[in-house]
C-alpha cells in the first residue's frame, strides 16, 4: 500500500510539473492569431506518414542519423502501452502486467529496446563528443540527460525480463518508472518537446512551400511588428524546433557569411515568447539585417524535419517593417518602379512592344491561341533574356503550338510579395487577374520560375486558377521524338523556384539529354539547389555582406568541370553571369531554351524548324555575361 501511495505522489508531482510548463506554452498559443489550416488533407496525411511514421525526411538527408532517429521514434511509440500498463499497476488501478498477452508484448519489445539503445548511443556520442557545427557550439545538459534517461529506460526494461521477483526487481521497477516521470517533467523545457509537437507541426505545415496568406487591409493587417503578432503556427514552430541545424546547414545566406541563421531566428522566437516579451518588436528580437538577407529560397523549411515554416515568419516581419517605411533603400527604387511603370526596371512599355513586334508574336486571342506566353519583367525588357524567349517562340512554332502574349503586362508582384510590400503585390495581382479573366486565359507558359510560383500559387488566394507551366515542362513534352548522340558535357543550375518550389528538375535534364548533352551535377541540385542570391528582392542588393551567394554558386557549378552552365531562370541568369564575369571565367553561360533551340538548329537546320525571318540564326552559344547585379533603374543589358 505504501508503494502505491508513493507512486501516486510521483505521478501527481510529475504531471503537475509537466502541466505547469505546458500551460504557459498553451496560453501563448491560444492568445495568438489563428492561422491554422487543414486544407489539402490528403497531402497532409501523406506527409505525416512519410515524415513522421517513416522519418523519410530525416533519413533522406542523413541516412545514419536518420535511422538512429527512426529507431528511437519507433521505440517511443512501441513502449507507450508498456508504460501505460505499468503505470496503472503502480497506481493500483488495474494489474494487466501478469497476463499472457502482456508477456508476449514484452517479448516483442526486446528488438525495439535494442534498436533504441543503439540509436540513442549514436545520437548521444554525436551530440556530446563529435559536435557537428550545425548542432551548435554548446551542448545542452538537458539533452544529454534525457538521452541518458532513454538509454536507462531500455536497460531497466531488459533487466525486468530476466530478474527474479524480490527487492532487486522492485528497485529496478522503481528506477524505470521514476526515470519515465522525471523525463516527462524535463520534456517541455528541452528540444525533446518535439516528440510531442512534431507530429502536429508536420501535419499542419502547408502542403505548398512558402504559403503566405494575403493581408486583409480592411482589418488593418500590416504583418508582424511585435512578438505578439506571431500567429499560432509560428508559436507552435518555436516550441517544436529540435535544434538539428539542418535549416542553418542549407541556408545560402549563412553559408556565405551573413548574419542570418534560420535556426537562431526560430529559437529567438521561443526565447521571446517564454520570457513574455510580447510587446517587443521583431526588429529588437532579431538583428534587423537578418530579415533582408533571406533570398526566400525555401531551403530552411524544405529541409526541416519537424515542419517548421521559416519564410512566412520572415516575410511577415518584412511586411511589418515595410508598413512602417523601414525597407532598405534599394527596395525603395524598385517599389517606385512598380508603382509608376508596373515593372521592376521602371522602363516604358514601348520597349516591350518593340520586342513583341520584332519577334512576330501575336496578341493573345482565346479563339486562336492555346497558350498565353507570360514574358515577365525580364522577358519584356531584358535584352539578354529575350534571346531565350525567341528560342521558346521558335520551338513552339515548329511544334505547331498556338500562343500569344498580352498587349500589356504588369509585374506579377513576386518581388513585392517576398520583400513585404503586400499592398503593392495585391494591386499588381488584382490588375493581372482582371486581364487574364477578360481575355479568357486558362493556360499560361512562362520561363520565369518566380512568375510560375506567383501566378500558379499566390494568385489562387484571389480565386484565380489556371494551368501554369514552366517552359521546360511544356517543351520537354513536345520533344519526346527527339534524340541526338551525346556530344557535349554541361551542368544545370536548378533555380530554387523551379527545383524546390515547383518540383521541376527532371524535365530540364530530359531536354538536355535529348539534344545530346551529358549533364554533370553540382554539389547541390534538384530539390535542394544552392540559391543564386536573387530572390526576395535581393536581385537589387549591391552591398551584400560576406561572400556573394552568386559567387559561391558559380564556383560550385565550375567545380563540376563542365564548360557550359545551363540555367532556367532569368534572375539566375543575371546573377550567375555576373559572377562569371567577376571571375573572368571562360565558362559558357546559357539559358535552357536558347541551348535547346541552338542544338536543334545545329543538328537539323532545315528539317526541324520552320523559321520566321527574324528568328533565323539563333545558336547555342552563350549570350554576353552581365557585369553584375542590375540597377533598379533598368535591367543589366537594357
Amino acid at each position: 500500500m505504501l508503494e502505491v501511495v508513493l507512486f501516486w505522489l510521483v505521478v501527481i508531482a510529475s504531471l503537475a510539473w509537466f502541466g505547469q510548463q505546458m500551460a504557459h506554452r498553451t496560453r501563448l498559443y491560444v492568445r495568438a492569431a489563428d492561422n491554422i489550416s487543414t486544407d489539402g488533407l490528403g497531402a497532409r496525411l501523406m506527409r505525416f506518414f512519410g515524415e513522421v511514421v517513416f522519418q523519410s525526411k530525416v533519413i533522406g538527408a542523413k541516412p545514419v542519423v536518420g535511422f538512429a532517429h527512426l529507431f528511437v521514434f519507433w521505440g517511443f511509440v512501441a513502449f507507450g502501452l508498456y508504460t501505460a500498463v505499468e503505470t496503472l499497476h503502480g497506481l493500483g488501478i488495474a494489474d494487466l502486467s501478469e497476463t499472457r498477452a502482456f508477456y508476449y508484448y514484452k517479448l516483442a519489445l526486446v528488438p525495439f529496446s535494442l534498436l533504441v539503445i543503439a540509436g540513442i548511443a549514436y545520437l548521444l556520442v554525436r551530440r556530446a563528443f563529435v559536435q557537428p557545427p550545425e548542432l551548435g557550439a554548446t551542448v545542452s545538459k538537458e539533452s544529454v540527460l534525457i538521452d541518458a534517461f532513454i538509454a536507462a529506460l531500455m536497460v531497466t526494461f531488459l533487466i525486468d525480463l530476466v530478474i527474479e521477483p524480490g527487492p532487486a526487481e522492485r528497485v529496478n521497477w522503481w528506477l524505470h518508472m521514476v526515470i519515465i516521470f522525471t523525463f516527462l517533467g524535463l520534456i517541455p523545457n528541452s528540444k525533446h518537446l518535439h516528440l510531442l509537437l512534431a507530429p502536429i507541426t508536420v501535419f499542419l505545415k502547408s502542403p505548398v512551400l512558402q504559403t503566405v496568406p494575403n493581408l486583409d487591409f480592411e482589418k488593418e493587417e500590416v504583418g508582424f511588428e511585435t512578438v505578439k503578432d506571431l500567429p499560432r503556427k509560428a508559436v507552435l514552430d518555436a516550441f517544436t524546433c529540435v535544434e538539428c541545424g539542418r535549416c542553418q546547414e542549407n541556408c545560402p545566406a549563412y553559408a556565405t557569411g551573413k548574419l542570418l541563421n534560420p535556426k537562431r531566428l526560430i529559437l529567438q522566437n521561443e526565447e521571446a515568447l517564454l520570457a513574455n516579451r510580447l510587446e517587443a518588436t521583431l526588429a529588437e528580437v532579431y538583428d534587423p539585417k537578418v530579415l533582408w538577407q533571406c533570398t526566400t529560397c525555401g531551403a530552411c523549411e524544405n529541409q526541416c524535419p519537424v515542419g517548421i515554416e521559416h519564410t512566412p515568419v520572415i516575410i511577415g516581419a518584412r511586411r511589418g517593417l515595410v508598413s512602417n517605411g523601414e525597407a532598405p533603400d534599394y527596395l525603395g527604387g524598385v517599389y517606385n518602379n512598380l508603382e509608376r511603370r508596373g515593372n521592376i526596371w521602371g522602363l516604358l512599355y514601348d520597349q516591350r512592344q518593340k520586342f513583341v513586334q520584332s519577334a512576330g508574336v501575336e496578341i493573345f486571342d482565346r479563339s486562336k491561341h492555346e497558350f498565353l506566353v507570360w514574358l515577365g519583367c525580364a522577358g519584356a525588357f531584358e535584352a539578354d533574356f529575350q534571346k531565350s524567349l525567341r528560342a521558346l517562340f521558335d520551338i513552339l512554332r515548329a511544334k505547331g503550338v498556338t500562343f500569344g502574349v498580352l498587349a500589356k503586362e504588369r509585374c506579377t508582384g513576386d518581388i513585392a510579395k517576398r520583400s513585404g510590400n503586400e499592398y503593392m503585390f495585391q494591386e499588381l495581382a488584382t490588375q493581372n487577374i482582371e486581364e487574364f479573366t477578360t481575355h479568357g486565359v486558362t493556360k499560361i507558359v512562362t520561363s520565369c520560375p518566380h512568375c510560375l510560383k506567383t501566378i500558379g500559387h499566390d494568385y489562387r488566394e484571389f480565386g484565380y486558377e489556371a494551368e501554369v507551366v514552366h517552359s521546360s515542362v511544356l517543351v520537354a513534352d513536345l520533344m519526346h521524338g527527339v534524340r541526338f548522340d551525346k556530344t557535349e558535357t554541361v551542368t544545370f543550375h536548378d533555380p530554387c523556384y523551379l527545383g524546390r518550389y515547383a518540383h521541376t528538375h527532371e524535365e530540364p535534364r530530359e531536354l538536355l539529354d535529348r539534344v545530346g548533352a551529358t549533364v554533370v551535377e553540382p554539389a547541390r541540385n534538384r530539390e535542394n539547389p544552392f540559391c543564386c542570391g536573387a530572390g526576395g528582392g535581393l536581385l537589387f542588393e549591391e552591398h551584400e555582406e560576406g561572400k556573394r551567394i552568386s559567387q559561391e554558386r558559380f564556383e560550385q557549378l565550375q567545380g563540376t568541370g563542365a564548360d557550359t552552365v545551363v540555367m532556367g531562370c532569368p534572375f539566375c541568369s543575371i546573377m550567375l553571369k555576373g559572377a562569371a564575369a567577376s571571375s573572368n571565367a571562360s565558362t559558357q553561360m546559357v539559358d535552357l531554351m536558347t541551348y535547346v533551340d541552338g542544338r536543334l538548329k545545329a543538328a537539323r537546320p532545315n528539317a526541324v524548324f520552320r523559321e520566321a525571318p527574324e528568328l533565323a540564326g539563333t545558336v547555342a552559344s552563350a549570350p554576353p555575361a552581365a557585369a553584375g547585379p542590375p540597377d533598379p533603374g533598368g535591367p543589366p543589358s537594357a
